[in-house]
């Protein structure tokens, strides 16, 4: 494999949005029952690195259009602290894309701990993270001689160059010409409508520094009988788990605007990222195979539950049908050919998504690592919980990610400190969790976890 890769597109779009006012660096927060050892963890985290080198790589930011700088044999930074686990998520700093895109901190107190990473979006996606923390639990866990289940996965390199294609020939390509009319007609309809920011803000000058406090964030953690509601539910009404989160966060987020008297003819837009991971990616290592879809819904339209569960699942459905996840794609190679057209469509002088929505399903289900109940057990500390943060963009003051421990769903909320402050958040958190707990027939418990 070349020491240099050009960005795809999706690369350097991310790559653009990325500045201190609004860094585009995603954080996956691992807590654990038990202290995690410094060497074993380096070592661990080491090699699991060189496993998946577009989490090594750098920008070099001189050359004429931005490229990646691969690095063999080099460990990412590993930042320790020796400080109480409390509920509030650790502070973090500006990543720099230039010093590479990947950061782990590892805090530690008296008999827990929690790894933090942070990556640098442009690097890799939600799914490719994984596979990075995939390896690394593993590789900690036979450090101390732990029986693994499964055959430790294998990938290829050498694939990271056609890591943008997404396996599109230009037989496929033209062949998928038809369908993509529908995709276009949904452009027409994305550049029409005004989408309306959560709560009314302006943008910050994207020189100004980094929020006080960053990430800031929030989390709720379900027993499994919610997982198992949500299920029967969906299989009940012939729809997803996903289609009916996606319902109750707009009805969550029309009740927080209801509370604040904001118009309710104003379109909310969630932005949903879409995996274009096809059969032939099994052995790429971690990466940026993704793409995004837009739901856009008015306040009014969620006074009618069944309804609107109807209309998410049926767009939803003629999205998969006609392969429209690549239609956002082939828009931003369109505006690629316009000199500084990526660089225009990244300054986010308006608000493109009111929210972003994320779920990325079953975490951590193939490491063939013992189990105790819904946890992981990973040599001398037991994973009880995962907590996802997308980032943030201009006028896009929320972003929400649901995941799955085991039978455990856990939804996380990253909010933009300066428009949103830590009580609102919990509130808005908090809508979301009791629509969720309502879709599935659970009443709300203390048993169930707030974090943040």
């Amino acid at each position: 494999m070349s020491s240099v890769l050009p960005l795809t597109v999706i690369e350097e779009l991310m790559f653009h949005q990325d500045c201190a006012a609004y860094p585009y660096t995603c954080f996956i927060r691992l807590r654990f029952a038990g202290c995690l050892r410094r060497d074993e963890f380096e070592d661990a985290a080491a090699q699991a690195a060189e496993r998946h080198p577009m989490l090594l790589a750098s920008i070099e930011p001189k050359s004429r259009r931005p490229r990646w700088r691969m690095h063999s044999r080099r460990s990412p930074s590993i930042e320790w602290r020796t400080e109480p686990v409390t509920e509030a998520f650790p502070a973090a700093t500006y990543l720099e894309l230039e010093q590479g895109g990947l950061r782990l901190i590892v805090v530690v107190g008296k008999a827990t701990s929690e790894l933090i990473v942070q990556f640098h979006h442009a690097c890799c996606d939600g799914l490719g993270i994984f596979q990075f923390i995939h390896d690394l639990l593993v590789l900690y866990a036979l450090a101390q001689d732990v029986a693994v289940r499964r055959a430790f996965p294998s990938y290829e390199p050498d694939r990271l160059p056609q890591r943008g294609t997404f396996g599109l020939t230009w037989r496929k390509f033209f062949a998928m010409a038809g369908k993509q009319s529908v995709g276009l007609r949904g452009v027409r309809q994305f550049l029409a409508r005004s989408p309306a920011p959560l709560i009314p803000h302006e943008r910050e000058a994207s020189k100004a520094p980094t929020p006080d406090v960053y990430p800031a964030a929030c989390a709720e953690h379900f027993v499994a009988d919610v997982s198992a509601g949500l299920r029967e539910q969906a299989a009940s009404l012939g729809v997803t788990t996903n289609d009916l989160l996606a319902r109750d966060l707009f009805v969550a987020m029309t009740k927080f605007r209801r509370r604040r008297n904001l118009s309710e003819d104003a379109w909310l837009r969630l932005m949903v990222p879409m995996n274009l991971r096809n059969t032939a990616d099994r052995r790429l290592p971690a990466a940026n195979v993704v793409s995004s879809v837009f739901l856009d819904r008015r306040g009014t339209d969620v006074d009618d539950r069944a309804q609107l569960l109807a209309s998410i699942h049926d767009e939803m459905q003629l999205i998969k049908d006609n392969e429209l996840g690549f239609t956002f794609v082939f828009s931003l190679h369109f505006n690629r050919l316009v000199p500084g057209g990526l660089r225009r469509a990244a300054v986010g002088n308006r608000c493109n998504a009111s929210a972003i929505f994320t779920n990325l399903g079953k975490l951590l289900s193939r490491t063939g690592l013992p189990k105790d109940g819904e946890s992981l057990v990973c040599g001398n500390v037991r994973l009880d919980g995962i907590e996802i943060l997308a980032p943030l963009t201009p006028y896009t003051c929320a972003a929400f990610a649901a995941g799955w421990l085991g039978n455990r769903l856990s939804l996380t909320l990253h909010h933009d400190p300066r428009v949103l402050s830590a009580e609102h958040a919990r509130e808005l958190l908090d809508l979301f969790a009791a629509q969720v707990h309502s879709t599935a027939g659970v009443s709300l418990s203390p048993s169930c976890g707030h974090s943040g």
